[in-house]
């Protein structure tokens, strides 16, 4: 009874908030706020499932008159369905074993320390950030490792023996490094070109790389390691050492043909996602036909009966309606109406000199992605509202645009639906709301820090500011 004393009190503050005037904001977009709101703080408290939430908060919406299509656009969304494939190959990975014998190789190679593995796949997510355009693709490709490594260790999803460190670790990292390159993920470039639409200047990958890559870094090599302190693992070495893994490396034998099949269409999947900007072949595009050939009869390496039971259906459905939900919140005029009274409507943003109009973008940018489902929205809301306050006091147009875009582009893991590799990570299962919103605070911080750091000394310095 007591887990439900806190979702009733929410519950009646969001019926009493739907009592008060919100000036400039229509009734549905009100009532669109207010549900979402609440949904979002039933997903932290968790009474009941977060998929049921999410159904629970859509058929509210429905219920009110809203537009039932936007209400279940999120299933319509092609970041959906690319969620969908990405787990196609995580499935795969996990059902052919290629994910444990690429576990053993790695443990083989960087040592059996958790926190050697940790920095091993968090590194390896940095490395790979260039190069593949999209952060659900390469969360996705990340997952398939992250519970290899974790079936080599023994460890079993809802233990909490070190799995939820690992994961949670690569869940953080897959949010924190896409603003480091302008090519880390799509969204990135739809930034780039709200600011030349509306400045007429085209940031280039370089500009945005030297803006951007420097201040992040360093807080990207401390990540995994506040990770490990926060969420101390009970195993941080594998019994048996690197003798175990060369044994367990022997006993699974050559590659099975279900394995190289695999294997074969994760590099070839990669290898798209990596060339993306040459060919234009879209990512969702290419993780369809991936998915295709994962379950093509005679050439993939499984077929739907067996790779099914690796499907987090609750994960998907929950993304599917959160997703609808900020649909719904954007449509109805919700996120405007709160992005301009942080924003436009602050009498100190508008006196303020531009240092501390800085800052508190930085602070505010950063963690009001809690309050959104993706940060194509979020950026399309946002900055072109920093760039009309920018030329409203006099300030760079596009310094603050830019740096708008990057406070945009990081630090979306407050909670599992702020993006969508992060609800991949989630359907693991090896850890919970609570412990993602609870890391996730000290690791917003870091990113203001960087941002900070940089503010002060290397922006002035390449003379961004």
């Amino acid at each position: 009874m007591k887990k439900w004393i806190l979702p009733i009190i929410v519950t009646l503050a969001a019926v009493w908030a739907l009592t008060l005037p919100m000036s400039g904001l229509k009734p549905n977009g009100k009532v669109g706020l207010v549900v979402f709101l609440w949904a979002v703080a039933w997903w932290i408290l968790r009474p009941i499932p977060e998929y049921l939430t999410s159904i629970a908060a859509s058929a509210i919406l429905i219920l009110w008159k809203l537009p039932a299509g936007d209400a279940l656009s999120g299933f319509n969304s092609p970041i959906w369905w690319m969620v969908v494939f990405a787990t196609f190959l995580a499935g795969a990975i996990t059902f052919s074993g290629l994910g444990r014998r690429i576990a053993y190789v790695a443990l083989n190679k960087v040592g059996t320390s958790l926190l050697r593995v940790i920095y091993a796949t968090t590194m390896t997510n940095n490395i790979l950030a260039p190069f593949t355009p999209s952060n659900t693709a390469r969360g996705g490709l990340m997952y398939g490792i992250t519970e290899g490594i974790c079936e080599a260790f023994g460890m079993k999803a809802g233990e909490r023996k070190g799995d939820h460190t690992l994961t949670l670790a690569n869940m953080y990292i897959n949010a924190f490094n896409t603003n480091m390159f302008l090519t880390a993920m799509g969204g990135n470039a739809l930034f780039v070109g709200i600011i030349a639409q509306m400045t007429k200047h085209t940031i280039t990958w370089n500009q945005w790389f030297m803006a951007a890559f420097v201040p992040m870094l360093p807080a990207a090599l401390i990540l995994p390691y506040i990770v490990y302190r926060m969420f101390p693992p009970k195993i941080t070495d594998l019994p048996g050492g690197r003798k175990y893994v060369q044994e367990q490396l022997q006993a699974m034998g050559p590659m099975s043909s279900t394995e190289k099949k695999t294997l074969v269409i994760m590099l070839l999947t990669l290898l798209a996602w990596a060339t993306e900007i040459w060919h234009h072949i879209p990512s969702t595009t290419t993780s369809f036909f991936m998915g295709v050939a994962l379950l093509l009869p005679g050439i993939g390496p499984v077929d739907w009966k067996k790779l099914e039971k690796y499907i987090p259906w609750p994960m998907l459905i929950w993304l599917g309606f959160a997703m609808s939900l900020g649909t719904t919140v954007d449509k109805t005029g919700g996120f405007k109406w709160l992005v301009a009274n942080l924003f436009a409507k602050s009498h100190w943003l508008q006196t303020v000199g531009f240092t501390p109009f800085i800052m508190v973008v930085i602070t505010a940018v950063i963690f009001a992605h809690i309050f959104f489902s993706g940060m194509n929205s979020m950026g399309l809301i946002i900055i072109p509202v920093l760039i009309q306050l920018a030329t409203l006091r006099g300030f760079s147009p596009v310094t603050v645009g830019l740096i708008g875009a990057l406070s945009v582009s990081t630090a979306a893991f407050f909670l599992p639906f702020n993006s969508a590799p992060n609800l991949i990570f989630y359907g693991s299962n090896r850890y919970d709301v609570r412990q993602q919103i609870l890391g996730a605070i000290p690791l917003g911080i870091l990113a203001v820090l960087s941002m900070a750091l940089a503010l002060y000394v290397w922006w002035p310095l390449i003379h961004l500011v």
